[in-house]
């Protein structure tokens, strides 16, 4: 990338070398693994074949698949993946009601089986909903035909005619 007004060649980086390294002898701070992840990613076809998962401005793919829709996904749960979980699973059964599922901290209601798959769903579908950027590549891979039948039924169930 060059600057238009002098001709000179930009750095990669807003921030000195010195600086970064400074700055990487220190603990980093809690959001450090959110903000990682954050993206914005894009999804770019690659000349090679396939199709890539990256940042804005940035050469290497942090994923790379054949399929762009496999792609979207990625680039969909990506931030999720480094921000800190919503809800979680208690370990022990509570007084015959199945095991405790907290929001928040906050109890949310119970599972009949330890489930912990069912509880890292749900904490991906919370990534998704929280960040309507993120949600519209999960919108995109899904493709026209399913979008089209999510709409009837949507529509149908926001009329109260389909529960």
């Amino acid at each position: 990338m060059t600057n238009r007004t002098s001709g000179n060649t930009l750095p990669s980086n807003a921030f000195e070398e010195d600086y970064l390294a400074l700055l990487n002898e220190r603990d980093e701070p809690l959001t450090a693994a959110e903000a990682d992840y954050a993206g914005p990613w894009s999804v770019e076809a690659r000349h090679e074949g396939g199709h890539a998962v990256l940042r804005p401005a940035e050469d290497v793919p942090y994923a790379a698949f054949e399929s762009v829709e496999i792609a979207q996904l990625a680039a969909a749960v990506l931030p999720g993946t480094g921000r800190e979980k919503r809800y979680r699973l208690g370990k022990d059964e509570d007084g015959g009601r199945g095991f405790p599922v907290y929001r928040s901290g906050e109890l949310a209601g119970h599972l009949r089986l330890f489930d912990e798959e069912l509880v890292a769903g749900l904490n991906v579908l919370d990534a998704l909903l929280s960040s309507p950027y993120d949600f519209a590549w999960l919108l995109e891979a899904a493709g026209g035909l399913a979008l089209q039948h999510v709409g009837r039924i949507s529509m149908a169930r926001a009329a109260g005619r389909l529960k």
